[in-house]
């Protein structure tokens, strides 16, 4: 069951996680909403990242390519689920602004904690999902053709080359020693550095509020 689970295709994990999320928002009946929905974010997010990063430790550069060339996250769901990250930020900032002022000690501190733990997640997610499309783009290339994509080094890339790839643009919001090669890629590459470059700014102005409004 352990294997099956951490094997499920990534778009059935984003959907088991939604659900989860959910699940674990409405058992946490307590609490009010937005911490509610705090939490079924976090758990919801911990579903699809700890098998991805799993999967990134434990396959090799064949195995990579072989699980790659078989399945791939539809576009549109991988577009949802940036705007989702963003949003559930935005939520965890507003949160913040609305609610530590007014609370102290432990309480204030957990509050803290959760923002910025739905926070972190939400960016994880983001960079990460774009890894594995990458790496599907990649691998699914027609025989003959660029796959996109040129690594320095003579091995293979595996799913960490990927990862770092997405994050190096998640941070930068440019490309680093990976050479971009094809049209498809130039074009996925783009839309995930401004949804990227959006994204920083957005937590960065957010996050100026939170420290002023905390002090």
């Amino acid at each position: 069951m352990r294997i099956h689970f951490m094997h499920m295709l990534g778009w059935q994990r984003l959907l088991l996680g939604a659900a989860l999320g959910i699940a674990v928002g409405l058992l946490a009946w307590p609490l009010e909403g937005a911490t509610r929905f705090l939490l079924g974010w976090c758990f919801g997010a911990a579903v699809y990242l700890l098998p991805a990063w799993w999967l990134a430790e434990t396959f090799d550069a064949q195995s990579t390519r072989a699980r790659a060339q078989s399945l791939d996250q539809p576009s549109a769901l991988i577009l949802a689920t940036m705007v989702s990250g963003i949003a559930a930020s935005v939520v965890a900032i507003t949160l913040l602004l609305k609610q530590v002022g007014q609370l102290g000690g432990a309480e204030r501190m957990g509050h803290i904690v959760l923002g910025l733990l739905a926070l972190a997640g939400a960016w994880f997610m983001i960079h990460t999902i774009y890894g594995f499309h990458y790496a599907h783009r990649y691998y699914q290339a027609e025989p003959g053709r660029d796959p996109g994509l040129d690594f320095p080094g003579k091995l293979d890339p595996d799913y960490f080359d990927f990862l770092y790839y997405a994050f190096v643009i998640g941070m930068c919001s440019q490309v680093s020693d990976v050479q971009v090669r094809s049209r498809e890629m130039r074009r996925i590459t783009l839309v995930h550095s401004v949804l990227s470059f959006a994204f920083n700014m957005l937590v960065l102005a957010l996050s100026i509020n939170v420290v002023a409004g905390a002090i």
